[in-house]
């Protein structure tokens, strides 16, 4: 008996360590590196050919794969398809953390930059950059592929100052749009400011048949993670105390001087009334500008219809729309209007651009994961490979031209036609700077439930705002303790 428990024990050991061993990655049965990649959205569709129930085709990533693999025999590329492409924030949150545990975790992963920097996910890169990239000839340092600007962003380096992120998408200007019906809404009736939208969105609910904002498909509870948020109210009003948050003067709030900021009280609504109009003007979007039943409303039928003025879309979308079949008339789109004193004396002059947008910022940003590679450096070694290929100037062109509504993240790599409208406008320049939520995933989830019962009238506004506070507060703390933030200097 006693032989027998042991057999089993040595098995099971011997099972778990395989199970280790080929998790994330490493050698498999054939010898080759197995090497789980997530590339978010664009990861190649299983069919090559649009279907009705499948009209999406990537090719471009698969093409890839095929010449890697062909130039790097040893290493076989495994995509990461249980990843929630088109999940919310949250969700995907949950996805890491579950094949981390389950020892799944992929090698290369999108996770919007360095969005979870604060549990230690993701590889310093910085000591790569400064090697050749050897597919790109006569390249001296694979940081010459790219603009310098992108190394400076707060989503290819982390609070630390290390370089985690690899871009290979930029934004075509702003991240998100509206797309607007033609009909209902002409060139001079664009709005410029928030006011102007607001303005227009209620002159056009009082049409029943028109619904006058549709908010994007995933946003489907009240919460201040959306793009109404960040991209219109937040920069708008965190520019007016810019002067105070930008502690080294180089025009950018970086995360280190938001939670500075943080701990100063500066975007305290208890004290400070320019804190209270950013709450305030995310409430008017969901009390005065969406349409009752907007949650569970399918806004597309009645988009493709002709009865949405506005459309809330990532940029991502424009190329899909411009081969929309079912819509019924002629669509534009315009950049997210900002905030001016049209609206509240808390914030700044709104700048523009002559023509296109004013240093794009990264879309598709890929990190190379610390729970995959960890005590693996071949595995380590192989995802640096790839990373590398990927950003060759003709495979980034490849994927930006099929996916049709980005820009190339290096030198030289082109782009699809149907951008040069869009690019051929005046764009507003935002600022390098924004309101802070609460720093991690748990707090946030506190703060976004708490506003969206406010919202509701669950809470009264003082009760609110002292929630608010005493949430980023904890949400800052914990964000400092985790990454180990010295705060000796901080007043």
């Amino acid at each position: 008996m006693k032989d027998r428990k042991k057999i089993v024990a040595i098995l099971l050991c011997f099972v778990f360590a395989l199970a280790l061993f080929v998790g994330c990655g490493g050698k498999k049965d054939d010898g080759k590196i197995e090497l789980l990649v997530d590339m978010h959205g664009l990861m190649p569709t299983l069919n090559t050919e649009p279907t009705t129930e499948n009209p999406t085709v990537i090719l471009a990533t698969r093409r890839i794969q095929e010449a890697f693999e062909k130039e790097n025999p040893d290493i076989k590329i495994k995509w990461a398809r249980s990843k929630p492409v088109g999940g919310l924030e949250a969700e995907v949150s949950q996805w890491f953390v579950t094949q981390i545990a389950g020892d799944n975790c992929p090698a290369i992963a999108f996770s919007w930059g360095t969005q979870y920097q604060d549990r230690d996910y993701y590889v310093d890169m910085t000591k790569y950059y400064n090697e050749p990239n050897e597919y790109v000839e006569g390249n001296e340092k694979w940081s010459d592929l790219f603009e310098d600007y992108l190394f400076e962003t707060s989503t290819v380096r982390d609070i630390k100052g290390q370089l985690v992120g690899v871009p290979i998408t930029l934004y075509a200007g702003p991240a998100t749009g509206w797309y607007y019906n033609t009909d209902l809404i002409s060139k001079t009736q664009i709005p410029k400011n928030w006011e102007q939208f607001v303005t227009l969105a209620k002159e056009l609910n009082k049409d029943p048949e028109i619904t006058a904002v549709a908010p994007w498909s995933y946003f489907k509870k009240i919460s201040l993670d959306n793009w109404i948020m960040q991209y219109t109210i937040g920069p708008s009003i965190a520019s007016y105390i810019m002067e105070q948050t930008d502690y080294n003067k180089d025009n950018v709030t970086s995360t280190v001087e938001q939670l500075r900021a943080m701990k100063a009280g500066l975007y305290n609504p208890v004290t400070q009334p320019y804190a209270k109009e950013v709450y305030v003007q995310a409430k008017r979007y969901f009390t005065e500008l969406l349409r009752e039943g907007w949650m569970s409303t399918d806004y597309t039928p009645q988009w493709n219809s002709g009865k949405v003025a506005m459309y809330e879309e990532g940029l991502w979308a424009l190329y899909p729309q411009y081969n929309n079949t079912a819509r019924e008339f002629d669509f534009g789109v315009f950049p997210a209007p900002l905030m001016d004193s049209s609206t509240t004396k808390y914030t700044t002059e709104i700048k523009y651009t002559e023509k296109g947008p004013y240093q794009p910022k990264g879309d598709m940003i890929l990190n190379i994961m610390k729970p995959a590679v960890k005590d693996d450096p071949a595995l380590e070694a192989a995802a640096v490979k790839f990373l590398k290929f990927l950003t060759v100037p003709e495979n980034i062109s490849m994927i930006v031209e099929e996916q049709g509504s980005s820009l190339g993240a290096v030198k030289g790599s082109t782009y699809n036609s149907v951008l040069d409208d869009w690019l051929d406008q005046s764009f507003p320049i935002v600022p390098e700077t924004n309101w802070p939520l609460a720093f991690n995933s748990e707090q946030n989830d506190k703060l976004n439930r708490l506003f969206g019962e406010w919202v509701l009238g669950r809470h009264t506004d003082d009760k609110f705002f002292e929630q608010v506070n005493t949430i980023q507060q904890a949400g800052a703390d914990a964000y400092i303790r985790d990454l180990n933030i010295d705060t000796s200097g901080w007043n």
